[in-house]
């Protein structure tokens, strides 16, 4: 259950982040670099925790079966 949980966060930041980058995208289309270009740091942070959450993911699944048995 706790590693679907993680799975579930690490996703939903994958998700929120590529969506920021799009509307930043469009934002920048929109508006020119210039007045745009500060919309990209809402993607920057979004990505930096769906690495955060991956990394995180990954270390509890490689702790929880270091020897592949369940004690």
């Amino acid at each position: 259950m706790n590693e679907r949980v993680h799975h579930i966060a690490e996703r939903l930041w994958g998700v929120i982040a590529l969506m920021a980058l799009l509307a930043a995208g469009y934002h920048i289309a929109q508006q020119g670099w210039e007045a745009g270009k500060t919309t990209l740091i809402f993607p920057g942070i979004a990505g930096a925790w769906y690495m955060t959450r991956r990394g995180l993911r990954k270390k509890l699944s490689a702790s929880e079966e270091p020897n592949g048995q369940d004690n």
